[in-house]
């Protein structure tokens, strides 16, 4: 049986008013690199009297004052823990991004803990690229899980752009990630959403006509859960272990969507070798390989693990089995 997690909590009621408050004033935030992120939050803190708006709270992260917000949001928000006091001010320890005009609770910045549940560029890319996906081919798909869900932003997106899914399993290990999905389905109004906590399939019972996900692809010197892939393969083991069990749970005629990043060694690319050399055993298996992006977080070149690496890729891996359906 599935472990699907059900919390009905005081701080989740909390956070589900958060983001009706949010709503309600038309809110939007694009969530960018940490970086970026980091560039823009300097500079706002050297500005002077400049009004703080809900932007810069739930946004940026950017330090207020009580006043700054409607009195029954920042008690809500005191209550339940949702905001700390920190140099004679206060601080958001949630962020909140907008994605088609939906709103997604996700973890501050920086996201240094061991449970961060993050939210980024990599978060808009892989939702295009899958609707991109299933848009560009006939299906029939009925039963579906995210792996390495994070806020389950793909999963939300895809329930609501297809519905014909009666089931839509979004699975991780971290427990704030899934709590947080829960309340960013919730929100969204889906109930067919279900979040289980487990390490890839371990958990989940069955099979699938849809497998996609997003997971961690490098390799994090403090091994936070949503960015170390795994000490294999340069931080692909992660990605490669999906595409390996996830054939063993495809029904017939169905398909994997894998978005990640790949380190690409001056000899050649170890994740793509892997992913041929087992592809070889599947001759029920169509499957391809694409390289979306050629060069992405550069910085990350310049730490110890990444010292024989040239660049850091993004790919696409799509797979469908192809044994007919009785």
């Amino acid at each position: 049986m599935n472990q699907i997690l059900n919390v009905d909590t005081a701080q989740q009621q909390a956070l589900l008013f958060l983001l009706d408050f949010l709503k309600q004033r038309d809110y939007q935030f694009t969530a960018i690199t940490p970086l970026s992120h980091q560039r823009i939050l300097s500079r706002k803190r050297q500005e002077k009297n400049t009004a703080i708006t809900l932007r810069d709270i739930f946004g940026w992260n950017l330090a207020f004052a009580e006043t700054y917000l409607e009195p029954v949001l920042f008690e809500i928000l005191k209550d339940n823990q949702l905001i700390h006091f920190q140099d004679h001010q206060w601080l958001s320890d949630v962020r909140v991004a907008s994605l088609d005009r939906e709103l997604f609770i996700h973890s501050s910045f920086p996201t240094v803990q061991q449970d961060s549940v993050f939210f980024g560029p990599d978060t808009y890319r892989f939702e295009y690229h899958l609707k991109q996906y299933l848009a560009a081919r006939p299906h029939s798909f009925k039963r579906a899980v995210e792996l390495c869900c994070g806020t389950s932003v793909a999963a939300i997106s895809m329930a609501k752009h297809y519905p014909d899914f009666s089931e839509i399993i979004v699975s991780d290990l971290n427990p704030k990630a899934l709590l947080y999905s829960q309340i960013n389905a919730g929100f969204a109004g889906l109930e067919n959403i279900y979040p289980v906590c487990s390490n890839l399939f371990a958990h989940l019972d069955g099979q699938f006509d849809f497998i996609f996900a997003n997971p961690p692809y490098l390799m994090d010197a403090d091994q936070r859960q949503y960015r170390h892939g795994g000490d294999q393969l340069d931080g692909n083991e992660l990605a490669f272990n999906i595409v390996k069990e996830g054939i063993q749970r495809l029904n017939p005629q169905g398909c994997l969507f894998l978005y990640t990043g790949v380190a690409i060694r001056a000899d050649g690319n170890r994740f793509l070798e892997h992913l041929k050399q087992l592809m070889t055993a599947y001759s029920n298996m169509n499957w391809c390989y694409e390289e979306i992006d050629p060069d992405v977080f550069g910085e990350e070149l310049e730490q110890p693990a990444y010292q024989h690496i040239e660049r850091i890729a993004l790919a696409l891996v799509k797979l469908k089995n192809t044994v007919e359906l009785k």
